[in-house]
């Protein structure tokens, strides 16, 4: 009876051990899972203005942040040195990764229009933002969508003969997307939500 009675313990210790094995295992495969997304990148957008403080989100991008990239993304594409004909299209495919399919198709035919109708050709073209972020440059569609008001100044020549300057509002959506190594800022332009206009003292 003496020696059944150990075997007994001792297979009933075995078990316990198992157990705590298997209990251990799942633990140490959770903090697996929660350290993989730990090391995922994370974003914090930083408003402009700290004076009063700042409450951030991590992957929420603030309004004025928005409201550069589009400003900046916007301005290197219709930047024209020299010539369009070459630089237009050159600037939108180094930029692709910051436009959603839909808006880079409808450059590209915005592009293929202008070429047939030989308004590239030997053609520069200069932008220049008149405002700076405001509160009411950007409105807010959603958690990941908006539309930014760009007042830009667009000002062209052909052969050294200014041909254009403007002052043009142009109502551009943005919208959220994973962030990555070709596009870090994880926003997209997404076309115009109205067609753009040029700037009066009435739309003013």
């Amino acid at each position: 009876m003496g020696l059944r009675s150990e075997q007994e313990n001792l297979k009933g210790h075995i078990s316990s051990l198992r157990g705590i094995i298997f209990v251990l295992i799942l633990i140490i495969a959770g903090m697996w899972v929660t350290t993989l997304q730990l090391t995922k990148t994370q974003s914090v957008s930083i408003p402009p203005d700290l004076r009063s403080g700042a409450v951030v989100q991590l992957n929420t991008p603030h309004p004025a942040n928005i409201f550069s990239f589009t400003a900046y993304i916007y301005q290197i594409t219709n930047d024209w040195p020299t010539d369009g004909a070459k630089e237009y299209s050159k600037n939108i495919y180094k930029l692709q990764s910051y436009f959603t399919k839909t808006f880079m198709a409808t450059i590209l035919n915005d592009i293929k229009d202008k070429g047939r109708k030989g308004e590239l050709d030997g053609r520069t073209r200069g932008t220049r933002l008149l405002a700076g972020y405001d509160e009411q440059h950007v409105d807010v569609i959603s958690d990941k969508s908006w539309v930014v008001w760009l007042d830009i100044e667009l000002t062209e020549h052909v052969k050294g003969l200014k041909i254009k300057k403007l002052e043009i509002r142009y109502p551009i959506k943005v919208v959220k997307t994973d962030a990555s190594d070709a596009n870090p800022w994880g926003l997209l332009l997404d076309g115009y939500s109205q067609p753009p206009f040029e700037i009066n003292k009435t739309a003013q």
